[in-house]
């Protein structure tokens, strides 16, 4: 059996998804709990497209999230760079990315100095 190693920027990157996502569920569950909340809640079709359209938004953000995360090894900068971006959105994704840049920085500072001379 193979197993796939994730780097610690990347494991990070996993729980802080899966921390945040926990979150919004929670909020979402406490909120059709709260009998309160729903009574003030509009229940037309406008609203209902509206919250179809931000759970999709939502949906979509996750997997760009996700597959930044997963391939943040992977082509240079440009997974970190996008992490980043999400990172306005939520702060703690500016962690593992920033990780993986000095990471990887540091790694092409040692592959520099290790070249053969010419």
């Amino acid at each position: 059996m193979v197993t796939k190693k994730y780097s610690l920027p990347q494991l990070l990157g996993f729980a802080i998804m899966i921390i945040t996502n926990g979150a919004a569920i929670l909020t979402v569950v406490h909120t059709y709990q709260n009998s309160p909340l729903l009574a003030l809640t509009s229940r037309s079709l406008i609203m209902s497209a509206i919250g179809l359209v931000m759970f999709v938004g939502y949906s979509l953000i996750q997997l760009l999230i996700y597959f930044s995360i997963k391939k943040l090894n992977q082509n240079g900068y440009v997974w970190s760079i996008i992490l980043i971006l999400v990172g306005f959105w939520n702060y703690l994704y500016f962690i593992p990315a920033v990780w993986t840049l000095i990471l990887d920085f540091y790694k092409r500072i040692k592959d520099y100095k290790n070249r053969p001379a010419s």
